[in-house]
């Protein structure tokens, strides 16, 4: 993503625009906006007209338009942001109140309106336009006559591709075989019409039983098909998952090899972040809280030593509520903790969902903090002087 400009009031509102590079772009702009927010983009129209004769025709009208948002929507299968609101400036072939419904296109600048910019969305804003933070992940989950070929960005996982054969029974091992070759051959294509092999920091293959290697040695044979292969041999990383499913992703990050290989990424950092949490719950629970009051409790104590928030609570349109996560989260920040906000389109993400959309590691176990709280309430007592 990048920003062209920015303009912002003492009470923190303004403007900023902004040009969509890439499809996990779109994903961050979606969780910046919300009802009630402006946006500014290049649209179409179909516009009728009618001659002096009575004919009537349509034409189709680019031009730029203001609206103020009413409902979004992301289509997370081809990356595509739509918003619908009314028309706030007036224009040639829009009144002011119409209905109209904006689909931001990569490449073209847009300006985004808001009464608050809080620090969350800031944020995301810098982490989208940070280059370092992009991950740049792909990966296969399979197994026989299944596979999902997956880009893992730093903010959400998309399926790209599903392979789907039907695999000839193991009575006849000519047909078995001759079907194998033909779903290798299939994932193949895939992969190299989805993943940029140079761009791509490592490339994982996940499956149950053997079907990774048998895959990964049909893709090496040396030919000319699979010199692509070949040449980023290197940035293979093979490992077991216990399906074909997207959800298998999850167990594949959590791998230690590929957690090695992915250190840096975002996606990593959150994955290996819950996954804390998850052995925290079940090994030392008084050290374990999820649920938005208890997690405030332990934030008031400074107790926080990690908080994982999804980022659908930051899309919540109820304002006091989304004030309340955003204070929730600065106020851990600046009291030392770290603080992951996890997509909602990662595995870990729905799995953190599952548990309220937010938990915490504390640094020590709740007796601890429940021993110092009462022997500073007796230290006050003891030392008050009734007038």
């Amino acid at each position: 993503m990048k920003v062209h400009h920015r303009e912002f009031t003492k009470n923190k509102s303004g403007k900023i625009v902004l040009t969509a590079e890439e499809p996990e772009d779109l994903w961050h702009v979606y969780n910046m906006l919300l009802k009630g927010d402006g946006v500014q983009a290049s649209t179409v129209r179909n516009v009728k007209k009618e001659s002096s004769t009575g004919l009537r025709t349509t034409e189709r009208k680019h031009f730029k338009l203001t609206i103020k948002i009413e409902t979004l929507d992301f289509d997370q299968t081809v990356c595509c942001l739509s918003m619908k609101g009314t028309n706030t400036e007036q224009n040639e072939f829009v009144n002011i109140g119409q209905y109209h419904t904006i689909d931001l296109e990569l490449g073209k600048r847009f300006t985004i309106f808001k009464d608050e910019w809080d620090s969350i969305t800031l944020r995301r804003i810098k982490e989208a336009t940070d280059m370092n933070l992009k991950a740049e992940v792909g990966a296969v989950v399979m197994e026989e006559g299944l596979a999902h070929v997956c880009l893992v960005l730093s903010a959400l996982t998309v399926v790209k591709q599903k392979i789907q054969l039907s695999i000839k029974g193991k009575r006849r091992p000519d047909k078995h075989e001759e079907s194998i070759k033909k779903f290798f051959k299939n994932v193949a294509s895939a992969m190299k019409a989805n993943f940029d092999l140079n761009r791509l920091k490592c490339i994982i293959i996940a499956s149950p039983g053997f079907v990774r290697e048998d895959f990964m040695e049909y893709i090496f044979i040396q030919n000319e098909e699979n010199k692509p292969f070949i040449e980023h041999r290197g940035k293979f990383v093979s490992c077991r998952c216990s399906s074909g499913y997207k959800h298998s992703l999850m167990e594949v990050l959590q791998d230690p090899n590929v957690a090695r290989r992915l250190e840096d990424t975002k996606a990593a950092k959150e994955t290996k972040a819950f996954d804390t949490f998850q052995n925290t719950l079940m090994e030392d629970s008084d050290r374990a809280f999820y649920g938005t009051k208890q997690v405030e409790k332990a934030c008031e104590l400074q107790a926080i030593d990690t908080l994982l928030m999804t980022d659908s609570l930051f899309r919540c349109f109820d304002v006091k509520k989304r004030r309340r996560y955003v204070k929730l989260s600065e106020r851990a920040r600046n009291a030392g903790a770290n603080v992951y906000i996890l997509s909602s389109l990662h595995p870990s993400g729905v799995q953190l969902a599952n548990l309220t959309g937010i938990a915490a590691i504390l640094r020590r176990g709740l007796n601890f903090y429940l021993t110092v709280f009462i022997a500073a309430i007796k230290f006050s007592n003891r030392n008050f002087q009734p007038c």
